[in-house]
C-alpha cells in the first residue's frame, strides 16, 4: 500500500466510514445545541476544527516527548490532553470575541463547551495513544498521520452538524405536526442521516 493511499484511507475512514457523531455518537450534545443554525454551525466546525487540530499537535508532542519518556502517560494522559484543549478553547474564545462578537454570542455556551466535547478529547487521544480504543489493530499512527486522522475527525463533525443544520433551518417552514416540532423531528432526521452514514460501512473495504 502506497503512503499516499494509505493517508487518504486515513481521512475518508475519519471522515465518513466511521464519522464522529453519526457512525459513533460522539458530542451529540453540541450536535444538537448548536445546529438551529447554519451560520452558527459553520462556526461551530471552524472552532472544532481549529483547536482539534491544534489539540493532537500538542498532545502528540507532549506524550512522544514528556509523558511516555517519564513513564507517565497511563496516569497523567487525560488530565493532561484536557488542560491543553482547555487552553486552546480560551485561545478560541477570546479570538472569535474580538473579531466575530456576534458569532460569539451565537455560540453561547456552547463555545466554553468544546473544553469538554468529548469529540475534540477522543480525536487527539485515538491518534496520539495507540490502542486507546482498545481496537483489534491499534492505530500507531505517526504525527502526520495523527494530522491526517484529526483532520478528517474534525471535518467530518463540521460537514455533519452543517448538513444537520439546514435540515432543521428547512424543518422551521415543513407543515410538521405540533407533537413532532422540535426535538422529536430532530432526532428522527438524526436517526435517518445517521442510518445513511452507516451504508458507508463497507466504503473502499474500510
Amino acid at each position: 500500500m502506497s503512503e499516499a493511499y494509505r493517508y487518504f484511507l486515513i481521512f475518508i475512514g475519519a471522515l465518513i466510514v466511521y464519522n464522529i457523531l453519526l457512525v459513533r455518537f460522539i458530542a451529540l450534545c453540541p450536535f444538537f445545541g448548536v445546529s438551529t443554525s447554519v451560520e452558527t454551525s459553520i462556526g461551530m466546525a471552524m472552532s472544532v476544527l481549529f483547536v482539534m487540530t491544534m489539540a493532537t499537535t500538542v498532545c502528540w508532542v507532549a506524550w512522544n516527548y514528556i509523558l511516555e519518556p517519564l513513564g507517565v502517560g497511563e496516569f497523567l494522559y487525560i488530565p493532561t490532553f484536557i488542560l491543553i484543549i482547555a487552553s486552546l478553547v480560551q485561545f478560541v474564545e477570546v479570538v472569535l470575541k474580538k473579531v466575530s462578537p456576534p458569532l460569539y454570542r451565537a455560540m453561547g455556551i456552547y463555545l466554553p463547551l468544546i473544553t469538554t466535547n468529548c469529540a475534540v478529547l477522543a480525536a487527539a487521544t485515538e491518534a496520539v495513544k495507540p490502542g486507546f480504543l482498545k481496537l483489534n489493530v491499534p492505530y500507531n499512527f505517526t504525527f502526520p498521520e495523527a494530522l491526517v486522522y484529526t483532520i478528517g475527525v474534525a471535518i467530518g463533525f463540521g460537514l455533519v452538524i452543517v448538513i444537520f443544520a439546514c435540515i432543521r433551518e428547512r424543518l422551521e417552514t415543513s407543515p410538521i405536526p405540533h407533537a413532532f416540532r422540535g426535538a422529536p423531528i430532530a432526532f428522527i432526521c438524526a436517526a435517518l442521516l445517521s442510518l445513511a452514514f452507516m451504508g458507508f460501512s463497507t466504503l473502499l473495504g474500510l
